[in-house]
């Protein structure tokens, strides 16, 4: 699936923010600061209060808190962002670490500016901070009462599909990513002026998309199910005993007058091409299918041509009710059975 114009704007918020989660997370690590500032260039504000690492995930979890309060509406939302400092100075030991915020009030600008993506990017601001949490903990050489929720959002975030791509992304995943926008692009401009509306356009490109996802599982099932049945078939013909061809018919009524309609028109189609065999119209090989054995019998040169078309029909509507009854499971009527021995005698059975 191609993805939307939104999700192309998230997709390269994403991608930055990977850049700097992995400049955060490298920094807390192993970047000390000996009298200098790591991070974003000073700003003309007063200097930040440095924290300790427990005041800095205590301060942390304090917006976090906030965060979720400030879900609401646009206005709390920038009057929580605009609260926040430029940075986070941070205290380790001997050594101490500037922890630009930026990362987080993008986020929370973006969710201010589009009510559709607010959910998502408020939601990646509230991993920002976990992942910082549970970073900070780490580097301190300091375990929290609980820290399986502050570890799952890291390795959430570590595990999505932007990381991987900043990492690793071929010259081939970037020319595919290309493609794909340029042909949604493209879809946009197309689909948007249906109506003047682009809901309308994406909406009827949602329908596409979920008619041909339900015509190709239709065609595969379809496939599969009728392989299935050439197989069933083609063992069960196989599985046929080796029965004369009166035996057959004697098989047949009597399963006739027990109500068995079904074993009789089953029984009284293998009396015709055992029949057949006899006479030489059909090879004797019982791997072959009903359809077989029909295209079998078309091709056939050993009868005679004003016995060959009559036999040929005949075997036909035997082989049509065998497909129906035995293999379809439609209902079997004496009607039925009687018809088929009637298509015997065409096929040079002599019923007594």
């Amino acid at each position: 699936m191609l993805p939307d114009s939104r999700r192309s704007t998230i997709g390269s918020a994403a991608r930055v923010s990977a850049v700097l989660a992995a400049i955060l997370l490298s920094s807390l690590l192993s970047a000390p600061v000996s009298g200098k500032t790591v991070g974003n260039p000073p700003a003309a504000e007063s200097p930040a209060e440095a924290l300790d690492t427990a005041s800095f995930v205590r301060e942390l979890g304090r917006l976090k808190s906030n965060l979720e309060i400030a879900r609401k509406s646009p206005a709390t939302l920038q009057a929580f962002r605009e609260s926040l400092p430029s940075k986070w100075v941070v205290k380790s030991g001997d050594q101490q670490y500037d922890v630009p915020t930026s990362p987080l009030t993008t986020r929370i600008d973006k969710a201010e500016r589009d009510s559709a993506l607010r959910e998502f990017q408020l939601n990646q601001a509230r991993d920002f901070l976990d992942a910082l949490a549970a970073e900070a903990l780490s580097s301190s050489g300091t375990q929290p009462e609980n820290t399986s929720s502050a570890r799952a959002a890291l390795n959430r975030i570590l595990a999505r599909n932007e990381f991987a791509s900043g990492r690793k992304q071929s010259w081939w995943d970037r020319f595919r990513e290309l493609v794909n926008e340029l042909l949604y692009d493209a879809f946009l401009r197309l689909l948007s002026q249906i109506g003047g509306q682009k809901s309308m356009g994406e909406a009827l490109l949602w329908l596409g998309v979920c008619a041909a996802a339900i015509l190709i599982a239709y065609w595969i099932f379809r496939r599969w199910f009728r392989a299935a049945r050439m197989d069933e078939i083609a063992l069960q013909s196989a599985g046929v005993p080796i029965r004369s061809w009166q035996q057959w018919v004697f098989l047949s009524r009597g399963a006739a007058s027990q109500g068995d309609y079904r074993m009789a028109i089953h029984c009284a189609y293998w009396a015709g091409i055992t029949r057949l065999e006899e006479l030489g119209a059909l090879p004797a090989d019982r791997a072959k299918t009903p359809r077989e054995y029909l295209k079998s019998m078309r091709k056939s040169t050993l009868l005679a041509s004003e016995t060959h078309t009559t036999r040929y029909q005949a075997l036909s509507l035997l082989t049509s009710r065998l497909e129906k009854i035995w293999y379809g499971y439609h209902l079997a009527t004496e009607t039925d059975v009687l018809d088929s021995l009637a298509q015997l005698e065409v096929l040079g059975c002599h019923l007594p």
